[in-house]
């Protein structure tokens, strides 16, 4: 019988003493480690850092900090929870140094497109406590229901208590909802998923995203426990997308632009603070001209231009989602102006031939962009586009197409809704004026 032979202990974590040298564009430190880049979350330039190796691969290594060596004063973070939870990854910046990093998350992407702005406009920052609207994870363990945010790159629930950045009647939730939240059976069921808040005028939105199916009691017990914690609205919806279905509705929520009123459906897409939102409106208002054809793709709520509704010629609004569109219609009927439409422009964009009756387009499209539309808008006679973007890299990809084909980048609006994160938002008038490339065929 041949003797076992000792198992292989596991290489022990390889410690590292590194010098961050800059922040990388999510947020983390940034080292130089035998000429591959190294990413230390929580570390800032000119610190010196003893870490633990995590993973690498030929281009890139992870560590986590272990102890920080020197390095300059920091900010002081405004929430316990920072360093665990995800939501935040910036707190302990200073100031000077945190809006010179939202600049280059727009500034960096541009130069590398070769794209050259005419005006950059100063930085336009949400305050603290202004956030309404929290996407929250729950899981249920043997110590009962934890409600928070997920990890730093984690899935895992960081149970909080206390979040600086939202607005104040969504923190005043996050410990009574817990409580109300752990004697409901259709999450016993669950085990796991997530909700999200939404603040609107009328109250607070909750919309539990579940993958359990819930039956005629779990209604019930939900909307006894949506008067008491006094919510204006609580809706289910599935995990894997889909239309909500309300479950009460206490008071219905509605949204107020200028002189049409709106009732979303529950869940729909808001901006993250009303700061931002203004910031985006104003843009609007003062780069599309009185008596302009406005087409508004990815329209969302119509958030951004039917403030300036009455004084636009005429106003088309192109969103995807059907439910939106229905309360969009329902806002504005009776307004002749106006035209309302259901289609998805990143598989549809509008051609050059539906848009040759428009002489400014306004673009909000998801992360992703829309490079299929700006295509289109590229082959155009359209003079004038007003394209809001929450991703900098993506805006500056279409921007290239809609530069090569004639545009001017005029003007850049960037916005910190996302307060300390590494996300940045930005709106940027472009407008036709010189000869353009020529377009492949």
């Amino acid at each position: 019988m041949s003797a076992r032979l000792p198992r292989a202990r596991p290489a022990a974590p390889r410690l590292l003493d590194v010098r961050i040298e800059r922040l990388a564009a999510a947020g983390d430190g940034e080292a130089l480690l035998d000429g591959r880049r190294l990413f230390v979350p929580l570390a800032l330039p000119g610190e010196r850092w003893r870490v633990r190796l995590l993973s690498e691969t030929r281009d890139a290594l992870r560590a986590e900090p272990v102890e920080r060596l020197e390095g300059p004063p920091r900010a002081t973070p405004l929430c316990p929870h920072f360093g665990t939870c995800g939501g935040c990854s910036l707190q302990h910046l200073p100031a000077e140094d945190y809006a010179a990093f939202k600049r280059a998350r727009i500034q960096e992407p541009l130069e590398r497109a070769r794209l050259e702005v005419g005006s950059l406009l100063p930085l336009v920052s949400a305050p603290p406590a202004s956030r309404r609207r929290l996407r929250l994870a729950f899981v249920r363990d043997r110590g009962g229901l934890l409600l928070g945010l997920r990890g730093r790159r984690s899935r895992a629930v960081v149970a909080i208590d206390r979040c600086p950045i939202a607005l104040p009647e969504l923190e005043a939730l996050l410990a009574p909802l817990r409580r109300e939240l752990a004697g409901i059976e259709l999450l016993r069921r669950a085990r796991a998923g997530e909700l999200q808040l939404t603040a609107f005028a009328q109250g607070v939105e909750l919309v539990l995203l579940a993958t359990a199916s819930a039956d005629r009691e779990d209604r019930e017990r939900l909307a006894a426990l949506a008067e008491r914690l006094d919510l204006a609205r609580l809706a289910l919806a599935p995990e894997a997308g889909g239309e909500a279905e309300p479950i009460t509705v206490r008071r219905a929520p509605s949204l107020r632009w200028g002189r049409f009123v709106l009732e979303p459906p529950p869940g729909a897409f808001m901006q993250a603070t009303a700061a931002g939102e203004r910031a985006l409106q104003d843009a609007v208002a003062a780069w599309v001209p009185a008596g302009a054809r406005l087409v508004d793709l990815f329209a969302g709520s119509g958030a951004l231009s039917l403030p300036i509704a009455d004084r636009l010629a005429r106003l088309f609004l192109v969103e995807r989602e059907g439910a939106v569109v229905e309360a969009l219609a329902r806002a504005v009927a009776g307004c002749g102006r106006i035209a309302v439409r259901a289609r998805d422009l990143e598989r549809a964009p509008l051609d050059a031939r539906e848009l040759a009756g428009f002489d400014a387009v306004l673009l909000d499209p998801p992360r992703g962009g829309a490079a299929a539309q700006a295509t289109a808008l590229a082959r155009s006679t359209v003079g004038l586009v007003v394209y809001a973007s929450c991703s900098p890299a993506t805006f500056a990809r279409d921007a290239r197409i809609l530069v090569d084909a004639g545009f001017r980048i005029e003007a850049l609006q960037p916005i910190d809704q996302f307060l300390f994160s590494a996300e940045i938002e930005l709106v940027a008038l472009l407008r036709r004026g010189h000869a353009p490339r020529p377009l492949p065929a």
